[in-house]
């Protein structure tokens, strides 16, 4: 599940008895080979957490966008995650940080209201706290997905998965959680499809390609404007996730493996 973030492993070994503080965040964004920017253009930086915002400028989100200000907090699992996101998704994190500061200029502006967030607002939350891309070049995997076939997606079509299927975390929050996983661990997750060739690439550019496509895919934003439009995906089903799930009967569990809303499961196991 961290294998997103292995790249930082051995910058971060060396706080194995500690914490890292400010400076050593700071140290990590410098000595990254790209400056990690906002889409207004001004560098990431790290800040000290302040006291509970009342303007605009002081919002979470805009204070990043407006001055690239990230206030964080040592010695805290959710900012460390939140960083490592930051340095390993830059664009997407850049493009989720200025629809957010758009929505609450307009809601701080009077033009809907400035405690309520808007749906977009709140799925962008969703999958920046707990989201993950699952990326594949199988159609009718993603169908299952959709169609919450699970135990054919991860049983049935285990070996198609293995090959044509990656899960990737992205959400900071959903990183802590998979510090101590368990049976429930869901992410709000983007499907999205690609060539088969992306398979044959070394996570780096696995990664630089999710980035470049995720960032794209909200800018454009169509298909994205609520809560609704991200898939439940239940992550410990993916092989080797959990060393449980090696036994078919791990995905009998209905209480985790659900149906969804509205919908049928199928029944019938499809041919290996």
């Amino acid at each position: 599940m961290f294998e997103p973030l292995i790249a930082f492993a051995h910058k971060l070994a060396v706080f194995k008895d500690g914490w890292p503080n400010l400076d050593d965040y700071q140290a990590l964004l410098t000595q990254h080979p790209e400056p990690i920017l906002t889409q207004s253009g001004i560098p990431l930086r790290i800040a000290a957490q302040g006291p509970r915002p009342v303007g605009l400028e002081e919002q979470y989100a805009s204070r990043i966008y407006l001055t690239g200000e990230i206030q964080t907090r040592v010695a805290n699992w959710h900012d460390f995650f939140q960083l490592l996101t930051w340095l390993t998704f830059p664009k997407t994190k850049a493009a989720i940080n200025a629809i957010h500061h758009q929505a609450a200029t307009k809601r701080f502006a009077g033009a809907t209201e400035s405690g309520r967030r808007s749906p977009i607002e709140n799925m962008l939350s969703l999958f920046d706290e707990g989201g993950a891309i699952v990326v594949c070049s199988d159609a009718d995997l993603l169908q299952m997905i959709r169609e919450f076939d699970w135990k054919n997606l991860f049983w049935q079509d285990r070996a198609t998965l293995i090959e044509k299927m990656n899960c990737i975390i992205f959400g900071h929050a959903l990183y802590e959680k998979a510090l101590t996983p368990y049976v429930g661990m869901t992410a709000n997750s983007v499907l999205l499809p690609v060539d088969p060739d992306f398979f044959y690439k070394v996570m780096d550019e696995k990664i630089k390609t999710i980035d470049d496509l995720l960032s794209t895919l909200f800018i454009n934003g169509s298909n994205y404007q609520s809560p609704q439009a991200l898939s439940p995906f239940p992550i410990l089903g993916m092989p080797d996730w959990d060393t449980r799930n090696a036994q078919e009967n791990y995905y009998d569990n209905t209480g985790y493996f659900r149906a969804g809303r509205n919908t049928v499961r199928l029944t019938t196991p499809r041919s290996p």
